[in-house]
């Protein structure tokens, strides 16, 4: 718990009516000990305009807050090129909304046969380390099927171990410890649509405990 946390760029477009409004300072650095739950979730929140893809991954409750205050990001710092990739807002359902799980069923094809299995994880000493080189960063939002279900989940590198292997992926699905290069099958590790919809998200109950893979 602090009440030292970091606050987006200074300089970002001004905001179109409609769009989800971004945490004012005073209220980001109330004095006293604020409350996260850390719960990723891939939403769309209403920027410039328009509706944009991101990644949720802190809901925060400031010190005396009614109010609960959520940290998006929906591009890559390193290629933002000037432009905000992040922000703290505060939470409001109709700005800010979840985008649905791949409800599709699994494939007929090996090797589903009708049923669903997860990502397969390749071994570190095959995948080599998970810093990867320019030629091989990416940044893509993509949902990803682990632990019998889907996860939120961020995919920054893309690599291929040797001639004849198959592509493989470097996937978070919370926080570091929720990683792993995993085979680059688009059926299990598919990127983000471009076009979802959905209801509301619901800020986190009363009380509700650290968990990165929940849903809020």
């Amino acid at each position: 718990m602090t009440s030292a946390v970091p606050f987006s760029r200074p300089a970002h477009p001004a905001p179109v009516p409609g769009d989800a409004e971004r945490a004012p300072r005073e209220l980001m650095t109330l004095p006293g000990a604020h409350r996260d739950v850390r719960r990723w979730r891939l939403v769309e929140i209403r920027q410039g305009g328009r509706w944009r893809p991101g990644l949720l991954t802190v809901w925060r409750r400031p010190p005396g807050s009614a109010v609960w205050v959520v940290h998006v990001r929906w591009a890559d710092d390193a290629t933002a090129d000037g432009i905000d990739a992040w922000g703290w807002f505060l939470f409001d359902e109709h700005r800010i909304r979840p985008l649905p799980e791949p409800d599709n069923p699994a494939p007929a094809h090996e090797p589903y046969y009708g049923t669903w299995r997860d990502a397969v994880a390749v071994p570190r000493e095959l995948a080599g380390p998970p810093t990867a080189t320019p030629d091989e960063s990416c940044w893509r939002l993509a949902w990803l099927r682990t632990g019998g279900g889907w996860r939120s989940a961020l995919v920054t590198a893309r690599r291929r171990p040797g001639p004849g292997l198959p592509w493989i992926a470097y996937a978070r699905w919370g926080e570091d410890k929720d990683a792993a290069w995993v085979i680059a099958d688009d059926i299990v590790v598919r990127p983000l649509p471009r076009t979802e919809h959905t209801a509301a998200v619901t800020p986190p109950a009363a009380g509700a405990a650290r968990d990165e893979t929940a849903h809020p």
